[in-house]
Order: structure tokens, then sequence, then C-alpha cells
């Protein structure tokens, strides 16, 4: 069998869940908007967005269908107009695993301790490129405007388990995730008590339950100190997070802000799609997949026709 095209570099965490929301979701409950707990919910954000200044740190765990997938550590210092850092640490390395930082205008990412490799990076000659730049290489693109970018979709490329955090940070600088539109309901559940701090919960629902975050809010300042979202996919996938140190309208070091890669430093950027994918006219290595009812699906079944594949990805 011949195929246009296919992409050739490995999955991500993210990916991983991606398969397993293809094979169906599981039941997942159902509730009536409460307009009360809604408001806390619009509070938070709006809490987030009037600050001037932001910091927490937060500790992070994930599971996937019942078995631990990771756990990582993340600090955000985050001032307004259009200023950010975040620093990323796994519990199984030394040191800060990676930085980003962002200036006003620029958004910057590098990796003190060497970079995370990806599967497109062992072969051939971007082995021998990773192998040696690895702890020289920085990230760089320029951002549009202010509240036009997703911090939380940026920190996975930190190199930790996190692949996105739940609640992103970009919302203090009036981004808006696309999550938002498919909220469906928000209700009060248990409080709970974190950092010697009874806080109050909240569920929020969105698409009617296939995705749920329950946050723990601080009666301080109406801000999150725990947060869990689950994904109900053919195995749920758990990521809780904790946050400490909220500190709003501190003084922040102007310094934390500013970046510039050394003059040996080289700069990493993700391939172009192009070079992950077979030449055309190739002949495509069979694979297997489970379909939303459970049975077993391979490309060879489908030997002699056109077969469209689409990947995508959940987040």
């Amino acid at each position: 069998m011949q195929i246009c095209r296919i992409c050739a570099w490995g999955l991500s965490f993210t990916a991983l869940a991606t398969l397993a929301l293809a094979q169906g979701s599981s039941e997942a409950p159902k509730f009536k908007d409460d307009p009360k707990a809604h408001a806390e919910y619009n509070q938070m954000v709006k809490a987030m967005r009037k600050a001037n200044s932001l910091s927490w740190q937060s500790e992070y765990s994930n599971t996937f269908g019942g078995q631990p997938s990771g756990k990582a550590t993340y600090k955000v210092w985050l001032q307004k107009p259009n200023y950010a850092r975040i620093e990323a640490s796994d519990p199984n390395q030394k040191g800060v695993r990676g930085i980003l930082v962002l200036d006003g205008k620029n958004m910057w990412k590098w990796w003190p301790n060497g970079k995370l490799q990806y599967p497109f990076e062992m072969k051939g000659s971007r082995a021998e490129f990773f192998k040696a730049h690895s702890k020289t290489f920085y990230g760089h693109h320029p951002v549009s405007g202010v509240g036009r970018h997703s911090l939380g979709h940026e920190i996975g490329e930190l190199g930790t388990a996190i692949s996105m955090s739940i609640l992103d940070a970009s919302t203090f600088h009036g981004y808006t995730d696309s999550l938002q539109r498919f909220i469906d309901g928000v209700r009060f559940i248990e409080p709970k008590t974190v950092g010697g701090e009874k806080c109050k919960g909240i569920e929020i629902s969105i698409m009617k339950g296939q995705r749920s975050w329950y946050i723990w809010l601080s009666p301080k300042d109406g801000l999150p100190r725990s947060i869990r979202q689950i994904v109900r996919v053919s195995k749920e996938l758990i990521m809780d997070e904790t946050w400490s140190n909220v500190a709003i309208n501190k003084p922040i070091k102007k310094d934390l802000f500013a970046w510039k890669p050394p003059k040996s430093w080289v700069a990493w950027k993700m391939p172009e799609i192009e070079e992950g994918l077979l030449t055309a006219g190739t002949v495509a290595p069979d694979f297997e997949l489970t379909s939303i009812d459970g049975t077993k699906i391979k490309l060879s079944d489908f030997k002699g026709n056109i077969v469209w594949l689409n990947f995508w990805r959940c987040g």
C-alpha cells in the first residue's frame, strides 16, 4: 500500500492521550450550572487579570489509566503588560530542566542542563546536531501582542512531565483558552484544606463532562491552591497541581524577564512537518489501532484503497 504522507516522529504523552480518546470516552457526570458557583469561577479569572504581578509555585503530577506518568515542579512569575518567566524542574534531575522568558516582545526558551531529546533527533544528521549542541540550544519566537499567546502550551517544551499546565498562566495577560467556550456547568464541591487554608471547591464541566476541572480557591485572594483535571477517555488522564507561595502585586526583579542567548549558542526549533514524512510513493509500514467500538483495525485491511490519516491532539 502507498500513502501520500505519514508522520514518523513518534508519540508524545499528549499523543498517547489522543489515541485513547479515539477509542471512546467513559460515562461522565452531568449537572446543571449553578450561577453562584459559576460566579466564583469568573471571579478567579478576574482576579488573575486584575493583578499587576502574580507568582506561584506548582507541584504537578499526572496518571494515565491509574498508572503514574510523571511529576514535575514549575515556578511562575508574571507581570503586566507582557512579561513572564517559567522555570520547570524534574524530580529525577538536579537543577532546573527548562526556562521560558517572555520579555514583552519575544519569547525565549533554554535548557540549563541540556535539552530533552525528541525521537526525531535520534537519527541521522539531527542526532549529530543534537549531540553537538544539546547544552547550548535555545528557542525563540516573537509574540504578536498582549494576551495573544499561550504559556500553557509553551511549557510542554521545557522538558518535564508537563505536557501543558491545567490553568493557562496567560489568563493573567488576557488570554482566553479554547476550552472556555465549551464550559457547560459549574457547581460547588466539598471544600479542602490546602497548605493550612480551608479552600472553597468548584467543579467545572467541559464538553458535557468529557473533561472536568476541580479547583479549590483560597479565601484570601480567590486564586487556586489545588487543581485537578480529569480527561475521560478509554483510560482516564488525571493531572493534579498544588499551588504554593502565591503572591499578588508584589515587586518582581526586572532581570527575571530579560535574557539573550550567548554568542556561542544555537537556535533550536521544531522541524518542518516535511522532515518527518515518508516521501510520496513509499510503501507505508503496517500498524494497528483500536476503533471506537473496541475492534482492531490494521492499515493493511485497506490495501488498494486511499487512506486518510488525521493526526490530532487533545490538550
